[in-house]
């Protein structure tokens, strides 16, 4: 009983962060360098925990190095397709619809499958043993990846963007 509330507890933050980050692909967010430094650190964090549990295998290896460059690929692309937006003294952005919905996509898809894996193995009585960020194939661990690495990527170019604007205006 305890696991079920503690997995539908996850579930709905996660499903809370996930409407959060479809909302903001569609609205303009103003840039905030302070908040995005910690988002860039958390997801720093995160994406180690996934690159260490991600398993010392060739595949794993691959697919985690393979999901870092689409990640760094993507943050980039979709740091120059940001629109920004100057207001008063504040400075906007928004983020690509197409880049980010990837990426979001990705993150659900991730998630789902996880989640899956977590339910057969709970079947099977087995998902205790379970590592948090490992699912059981190598792949899952790189498709995480892109989304860490893209964020850190992409916030970095943003914090860049907001030091090479400040005493512009639009």
């Amino acid at each position: 009983m305890q696991q079920q509330i503690i997995i539908i507890l996850v579930v709905c933050l996660v499903g809370y962060r996930i409407m959060k980050r479809v909302k903001s692909n569609f609205t303009w967010t103003v840039l905030k360098t302070r908040s995005l430094r910690i988002r860039m650190i958390l997801f720093a964090v995160i994406g180690v925990v996934f690159l260490a549990e991600g398993g010392v295998s060739a595949a794993g290896i691959v697919s985690d190095v393979i999901g870092i460059l689409i990640g760094v690929a993507l943050g980039y692309i979709g740091s120059e397709m940001t629109s920004f937006e100057q207001r008063g003294t504040e400075l906007y952005y928004r983020a690509n619809v197409w880049i980010g919905s990837l990426v979001t996509a990705l993150f659900i898809g991730r998630f789902a499958y996880r989640f899956y894996t977590m339910f057969e193995a709970g079947q099977d009585g087995g998902w205790q043993n379970m590592s948090p960020a490992s699912s059981g194939s190598s792949w899952t661990s790189g498709l995480m990846l892109i989304m860490f690495a893209y964020y850190i990527v992409y916030y970095f170019l943003l914090m860049r963007h907001r030091g090479q604007s400040a005493g512009r205006v639009y």
